[in-house]
């Protein structure tokens, strides 16, 4: 069990990628519109640091996001928030401000000011629009993602099943008339950056394949309009395979995830493992308190979360499950089975006051710790160990994971 705590900050800044010793052309070719604006372009972007440490028994964190906030934020200022990065940020004074790089500096800087504390930065993940999203990891990997929505529509069916077994599986979802979603796709890829261009990959190589996908699908109907649909079952599952496979063809693509809607994914990668994600949320009200502390030193560490009468939060959970997919049916599992499990398991928790009227967390602290590991001990239990990560999000900035493994 891999827990890591997440907290996101937002800034604004401006950046050109451009080399030099080429032509505006050249640059073009290689950087699309980020080379464009002599004097920079700008971005609004969401920064997100992750730490991975042991939970403390005494105040029930792994790190406090007090201590994050204020390191991070004078890290920002000083040298991302509002700066022009090729000029105010002496890191890109010889290197390209690409979002990989950006992300991998951002990691470099930031690392440091942790290690004297129990909980270590593990990644930093940057995401402006859909185009424009980076992570570095505490291993030097670097991932590059971009982000393209289709509007489709099909009927939800399996050419290997009879009508009533279809009807069955996939009830209305499986009428001929079909129906429709706006699908979100999120393309992956896993390389060093080029040490010239500070890019993973090519916009020239990228931009043709992602708009020759997406007229493909765009305002199609998937089950009669794409002969490449034609003999496979109509499941997001199916589909997400089918897309992957289409652009690892041409790009090397680490993994694909496609969102049917914001509450559930499938998501296959390159070792041919598919995974799907589901969220949900409940409302419950708790109160950050510690009996080996003193009053004083509670108010000190828990801040406005120790207010005597509590507070609360939607919380929003999202589980992964790892599966075997089937060729005959297209499914990984019955959604609606599983979305039932997930929220089954949060009820008992749902317009609760943690702290008063749950047996979990009536002598256990109810940090965003120690929720995740509580839910995560009993939904592997409901999901016979297919459960390989688990979210907690107590508030859009405030997220609390567990992975299995990491690999």
């Amino acid at each position: 069990m891999y827990l890591t705590v997440s907290k996101k900050f937002e800034i604004s800044f401006s950046h050109r990628l451009f080399i030099d010793n080429l032509s505006e052309i050249e640059n073009t070719e290689l950087f699309g519109d980020e080379s464009k604006g002599k004097f920079g372009h700008g971005h609004n972007a969401d920064v997100t640091f992750l730490f991975n440490g042991p939970i403390s028994e005494t105040d029930g964190m792994v790190i406090n996001v007090v201590e994050i906030k204020e390191k991070i934020n004078r890290l920002l200022a000083e040298k991302y928030d509002h700066k022009f990065l090729n000029f105010d940020n002496q890191s890109f004074k010889n290197i390209q401000p690409s979002f990989e790089m950006i992300a991998k500096q951002m990691f470099a800087d930031a690392r440091p000011l942790f290690e004297d504390s129990n909980a270590k930065l593990v990644v930093c993940h940057i995401i402006a629009e859909p185009d424009f999203e980076a992570t570095a990891y505490k291993n030097g990997k670097i991932e590059r993602s971009f982000q393209f929505g289709f509007s489709a529509a099909r009927r939800t069916y399996s050419p290997h099943l009879s009508d009533e077994e279809n009807e069955k599986m996939f009830g209305l979802a499986s009428r001929k008339s079909g129906h429709g979603h706006h699908y979100r796709v999120r393309l992956t890829f896993s390389d060093k950056p080029d040490e010239t261009t500070g890019i993973t990959i090519l916009h020239k190589t990228i931009e043709p394949v992602l708009k020759k996908i997406n007229s493909k699908l765009d305002h199609k109907n998937i089950s009669t309009d794409i002969p490449e649909f034609n003999n496979i079952p109509h499941t997001t599952e199916a589909l997400t395979k089918k897309i992957y496979e289409i652009l690892a063809s041409q790009l090397p693509l680490e993994r694909l995830r496609i969102n049917e809607h914001d509450y559930f994914y499938i998501e296959y990668n390159k070792a041919g493992e598919m995974f799907m994600g589901i969220k949900t949320m409940f409302h419950a009200a708790h109160r950050l308190t510690s009996d080996r502390i003193t009053e004083q030193e509670n108010r000190e560490i828990y801040g406005k979360c120790n207010n005597i009468k509590g507070h609360g939060h939607t919380y929003k959970v999202e589980v992964l499950l790892s599966g075997e997919y089937d060729e005959k049916t297209g499914t990984m599992y019955n959604l609606i089975e599983e979305e039932d499990k997930l929220k089954n398991c949060l009820d008992k928790y749902n317009y609760k006051h943690l702290n008063l009227e749950t047996e979990e967390f009536k002598n256990l602290i109810p940090t965003g710790e120690n929720i995740a590991v509580v839910l995560w001990e009993e939904l592997q239990e409901v999901y016979e160990g297919k459960l390989e990560r688990l979210s907690l999000w107590e508030t859009p900035n405030n997220r609390f994971t567990i992975r299995k493994e990491i690999k």
